[in-house]
């Protein structure tokens, strides 16, 4: 095996890893984690197409060489670890004990790999160089499988509360990805998957990198631009609207500074993502004002989780305003954003009054 030879194999990938390097330098959306995640996949990438050459290689050798089951217990290793590392980038509190958890099985079947060609257990090779398969031998698929399994549902949920083409898209990316697999796996067992990866990832950075755009960077909810796009483009599933007003937000940053008017910020930003329903998307539109779109909810639903929101709201020191209104066929959208907002701001008014009357005010000044 040759340089030459191994670009000439690999250079697709190359090109499209090297690409993705570049185009993370001038990123602006992608936090300084999500970047350094995905510079670890690029790595790991890049090492797993090394590693599968060099094992090649080593199958050409007439006397089995103890690189050949080194190798082939670090490609068992790359390919798990390719998948937790991807599933990291849309774990959005960071490493997690979740995620510490969903590593175990992987950490224990690190030492069943690397010690196989002793224990055969796993796979491996006799001296003359042929593989040979344990009891365990369909461990490797099995774990990947887990990781895939697990990467699908955490894409589920991070990709849940937001518009059906972003699922969709999620959704292509990764049946595409296995699908790929299960082909070659089918027809050619023995196939470098690192293209396969590589061209998922970089559609799957390029999703990515879409919604971060739709995002507002402080509080993670969607931004003022999606909320315009989206009641444009879903305007016939959208059956309410709530809009929701922060209470003393300006106090906040003119006497305790706009560090602990942004903490507030995401608080109640926090407040309203864990409440929000499947069908719902919430918005920051400006500086203290947010709005709800509830897709394919009743009146019911979209009362009890203004409830909600108001409690999960007691267990902080803010307060926020809400208003909502249902869609109606012969009412235009406008008209409805209307609606809502006055509501949101008679409930404003009214408890401001009790507050008043009560002598404190919305935020403890204390």
């Amino acid at each position: 095996m040759g340089f030459v030879h191994y670009v000439l194999e690999n250079f697709t990938m190359l090109y499209e890893l090297l690409g993705l390097v570049v185009i993370l330098g001038v990123s602006a959306h992608l936090s300084r984690r999500m970047k350094k995640l995905t510079i670890t996949v690029v790595a790991l990438l890049f090492l797993e197409s090394v590693v599968f050459s060099l094992e090649q290689w080593t199958q050409t050798f007439e006397k089995l060489s103890l690189l050949r089951p080194i190798l082939t217990a670090i490609l068992y290793s790359l390919y798990p670890l390719i998948l937790m590392t991807l599933t990291l980038l849309t774990e959005t509190n960071g490493m997690s004990r979740r995620s510490l958890f969903l590593a175990i099985p992987w950490i224990i079947s690190l030492p069943l790999f690397f010690f196989s060609q002793w224990t055969h257990l796993v796979v491996w090779y006799h001296e003359s160089n042929h593989f040979a398969a344990g009891p365990l031998r369909y461990l490797p698929y099995i774990l990947f499988a887990f990781y895939i399994v697990v990467f699908i549902v955490q894409n589920l949920r991070y990709f849940r509360s937001y518009t059906r083409m972003n699922r969709v898209a999620a959704r292509y990316i990764v049946i595409g990805a296995i699908g790929g697999v299960l082909f070659y796996f089918y027809f050619d067992s023995y196939k470098d998957y690192s293209a396969i990866f590589t061209s998922s990832i970089l559609l799957y950075y390029v999703l990515v990198y879409i919604h971060m755009a739709r995002m507002d960077q402080m509080t993670s909810l969607l931004n003022r631009q999606s909320f315009y796009q989206d009641l444009a483009m879903e305007s016939q599933n959208i059956t309410g609207v709530i809009s929701i007003d922060m209470n003393e937000l300006k106090y906040l940053n003119d006497t305790l500074g706009h560090e602990a008017g942004d903490m507030a910020l995401e608080v109640v930003a926090g407040v309203f993502r864990n409440n929000c329903k499947e069908k719902c998307s919430a918005y920051r539109i400006g500086g203290d004002e947010f709005m709800i779109i509830c897709r394919n909810t009743n009146e019911f639903d979209i009362r009890t989780m203004i409830f909600n929101m108001k409690e999960g709201l007691k267990q902080t020191s803010y307060v926020c305003s809400f208003g909502y209104a249902m869609c109606s066929a012969d009412v235009p959208m406008e008209e409805t954003l209307r609606i809502a907002d006055s509501r949101m701001y008679a409930d404003k008014a009214a408890i401001k009054k009790d507050l008043e009357d009560r002598g404190i005010t919305v935020h403890n000044r204390d």
